[in-house]
């Protein structure tokens, strides 16, 4: 949800918190300058009065005998700035360093000697609570000893404090400026708006779109006063706009149902007439269909060349390989040169071959028998009444025989009992077996148990009690048809599973009985994973009358 402000605290929060900060930053910068300048001149000063007392001590350690300079090193008393001073000597024949003396302002207690620390510690620098030095004693550009100072701190100390006190001080003032400014500022900038809210909010209320608002002394507000203004002049053409438009449709209305009951009755009439078309239309089209089916016949006399050739050229190459292994073996035999394991390799090749060549000529045998059962002329029986439930009985019984594997699906069959028709059973068997034999394929290849359902119904004419038509529903649950292919499941050679034993006939042979020997036709609808389902319907003949 969006939270609501309001214009007035936007103000006063941008003014202050932006003159806060700029002073807040102001501030930080200064006082951050003037630590620094301090410091340098601390360290500065600190610096000069440690050469200033090496200078001073050369002359004690040196020429004085080595006399203890605490009593010179007193007169620094009234050098409130100076903590502690140590002076150290060092040895003429090593390097070893000594105390000399030392100085501890008044109040301090003295400090542990610095030998570790004035040698790598030349200069001054600033420390946590004090600041220290080192310089050497030197005579004649020889070192005699060091001098260590310690100093005070307070004054850097001193001005931190003060630097916040005065920074929090001058914050606290300019944020009390920058909220009388605001105050000023929010009188001149709301009022106005004030006014343009209340005009806008009695516009809303009583929906009086001639009123217009009032002029503004800011720039940005009298716009926005002469925006509002011209938008409701606006409404106001469009109301008037839509009030003529009323008035014409009312008019219009009457003149339209006129019109409706008129154009109604010719409506009517081009549907008929476009109904009439839609039949002739359908006509077409299954001719069409027709027409495509036997343009097809060059490809498939192609796929006949090519399914064909394939086993025989395997077949042809297996027995060339088996003539040339067997001249070989007669060679040796010749020259007696056979040992046993030439002889058993020779057994073991020509085993090897006959079966390839077994194989492809059973499989160049099984292909020419579907090639033949293309031709509807071995189907070509004469109609013949049958009890219809007893003709499933029978097609469900073979069915097992010839395909064992469809023991391990279950198959459901519907049909109605005491029905005799007239057709012919051959092609209607051939067409469950395709079928059947497609589902076990194609659409449980992948799949231990399926189902497979198949409905039969006799269509009467409403006037005679004679069945006219025959309407078989085949359906599975399998995997359904791959859509690259779903167009053209009838067309010859057409395949999901080429080179794994399918030849693509089967759907084709299914579709010229149904169509061409039984005259009927054939339709499908199929969904990938849910399965595949072939609507049938076949004319009956009236075997009686003939």
């Amino acid at each position: 949800m969006i939270g609501f402000t309001s214009i007035k605290r936007s103000i006063s929060l941008m003014v202050i918190s932006t003159t806060t900060i700029l002073v807040t930053l102001a501030c930080i910068v200064v006082s951050t300058l003037l630590i620094q300048n301090v410091e340098q001149r601390l360290l500065e000063r600190t610096e000069q009065f440690t050469r200033l007392i090496a200078i001073s001590g050369s002359r004690s350690i040196v020429f004085d005998g080595g006399r203890d300079p605490t009593e010179w090193l007193a007169n620094l008393a009234e050098t409130k700035y100076i903590d502690h001073i140590h002076l150290y000597q060092l040895g003429e024949s090593s390097a070893m360093m000594r105390y000399f003396g030392s100085y501890n302002r008044e109040s301090l207690a003295p400090i542990p000697a610095r030998f570790e620390r004035v040698e790598s510690l030349l200069g001054a620098r600033l420390a946590e609570r004090y600041i220290e030095a080192a310089w050497p004693v030197s005579i004649d550009d020889r070192v005699v000893g060091y001098v260590y100072l310690r100093a005070s701190r307070d004054d850097i100390d001193n001005l931190v404090w003060l630097s916040i006190v005065v920074s929090f001080i001058v914050v606290l003032c300019s944020m009390l400026l920058a909220w009388l400014i605001t105050l000023r500022l929010r009188r001149y900038i709301m009022s106005p708006i004030d006014q343009l809210v209340d005009s806008l909010q009695e516009v809303a209320r009583d929906k009086d779109y001639s009123m217009r608002l009032p002029e503004a002394s800011l720039h940005e507000l009298e716009r926005l006063s002469s925006s509002f203004n011209t938008m409701l002049e606006r409404i106001q053409q469009h109301i008037r706009r839509q009030e003529l438009a009323e008035q014409q449709a009312s008019q219009l209305n009457t003149e339209l149902e006129r019109q409706v009951a008129q154009r109604t009755a010719a409506l009517r009439d081009a549907n008929q007439e476009l109904l009439n078309t839609l039949e002739k239309l359908h006509q077409y089209q299954r001719q069409l269909v027709e027409a495509e089916k036997m343009s097809s016949l060059s490809d498939m006399v192609a796929g006949i060349a090519h399914e064909v050739n394939t086993p025989v050229g395997l077949a042809i190459t297996s027995t060339s390989i088996l003539q040339d292994k067997l001249e070989s073996m007669r060679s040796k035999f010749a020259e007696r040169q056979i040992t046993s394991q030439q002889f058993e390799d020779f057994l073991q090749a020509t085993d090897e071959n006959l079966q390839l060549i077994s194989r492809n000529i059973k499989r160049t045998a099984d292909l020419i028998t579907r090639f033949g059962q293309l031709a509807m002329d071995q189907f070509a029986e004469d109609p013949r009444e049958f009890e219809l439930n007893s003709f499933v009985t029978d097609v469900v019984a073979s069915l097992h025989n010839r395909f064992p594997q469809l023991d391990e699906h279950q198959i459901d069959v519907e049909c109605p009992a005491d029905i005799v028709v007239c057709s012919r059973p051959g092609p209607l068997t051939q067409i469950l077996m395709q079928l059947v034999q497609n589902s076990l394929q194609h659409a449980f290849a992948e799949r231990d148990h399926g189902h497979i359902r198949i409905q039969f119904e006799v269509i009467t004419a409403k006037l005679e009690e004679q069945p006219t038509h025959l309407k078989i529903t085949y359906a599975d649950d399998g995997e359904g048809i791959p859509e690259q292919i779903g167009r053209r499941i009838f067309d010859p050679f057409v395949t999901s599973k080429r080179g794994l034993g399918a030849t693509g006939l089967g759907l084709h042979l299914v579709y010229n009985l149904v169509n061409q020997l039984l005259e009927g036709h054939i339709e499908y609808e199929t969904q990938l994973n849910a399965g595949t389902t072939f609507l049938i319907e076949i004319p009956l003949q009236q075997c009686g009358r003939i």
